[in-house]
């Protein structure tokens, strides 16, 4: 080989830069997918949990008086208007269609029920030592970076199945079936080697993953169940909206109960007849 040739073997120089940026993005990006995780698997279930133990019986008495006050002012709509169009109101009909109306509302009181119900039923396990949180940590880090998407971009329906199944076994802190997982894992190859374009190209959708992330762990800490943290870790907060839900209540019951006084008298047969006077 002559002296010239070994040039020829020499990386580019912006070949390894950005061979160096693609591992410092990918390590940014990989951060952010255990932070997202950990906030929707972990910190957001916790934290809902907590709440609804605490406030969930009284959201639930809000939301259940929310709708019989809704119904009851339906109620009362539809027998004005019978009343208006001089037209006997028959009451059952009525009913009727209140429920095929309003069986929407119905259904998301069921829901809400079952999702508090759920709550008070589950009990914690032991839980793991902080020795064994930090393996379960370290073991997800590994699954996430042999098996996530966004680091190994390309269809690979086998590859998601078992990120499914890491994920899972985060959630439950399932440390047994997640050792099981990575010690199935193959060894992460090293990048094939790329044309310069290639890892422009690299670089471009690791910073745009980066800045999806961001944006989306900001979106997931300003909803529920993660912005409800404060009634929970302030007690002046939770003291306030545990009175800001009573007197809720307190309004939707004396709401409906003036609808119902309303549709009373409209029933009332007498009621009727001093109008017809």
């Amino acid at each position: 080989m002559e002296p010239n040739d070994y040039r020829a073997l020499e990386p580019h120089p912006e070949d390894l830069a950005l061979r160096e940026e693609i591992a410092r993005l990918r390590a940014s990006l990989t951060a952010l997918l255990l932070q997202k995780d950990d906030l929707l698997l972990v910190q957001c279930r916790r934290i809902e949990a907590a709440y609804l133990r605490r406030f969930g019986a009284l959201e639930l008495k809000v939301y259940e008086c929310w709708c019989d006050c809704l119904r009851a002012k339906r109620k009362a709509k539809m027998i004005r208007a019978c009343r208006n169009r001089r037209e006997q109101a028959d009451e059952g009909q009525i009913e009727a269609a209140l429920d095929q109306e309003l069986s929407e509302y119905r259904e998301e009181l069921t829901n809400r029920f079952r999702r508090v119900e759920s709550v008070m039923e589950r009990r914690e396990g032991p839980g793991l030592t902080q020795r064994g949180q930090k393996e379960l940590k370290d073991l997800y880090r590994k699954a996430v970076k042999a098996l996530h998407p966004d680091l190994h971009p390309g269809e690979d329906q086998e590859r998601e199945r078992t990120l499914d199944q890491a994920m899972r076994a985060y959630r439950a802190g399932d440390l047994e079936t997640l050792r099981t997982i990575c010690d199935a894992l193959e060894p992460t190859p090293e990048d094939a080697v790329s044309t310069l374009d290639e890892l422009r190209m690299e670089v471009k959708r690791l910073r745009a993953g980066i800045r999806s992330f961001d944006e989306q762990l900001e979106e997931i800490k300003s909803k529920y169940p993660f912005s409800a943290r404060v009634y929970l870790e302030d007690e002046a907060q939770g003291r306030a909206r545990e009175a800001e839900l009573k007197k809720q209540l307190q309004e939707l019951r004396d709401r409906t109960a003036r609808y119902e006084a309303e549709i009373a008298r409209m029933l009332d047969p007498e009621s009727e007849e001093e109008e017809t006077l």
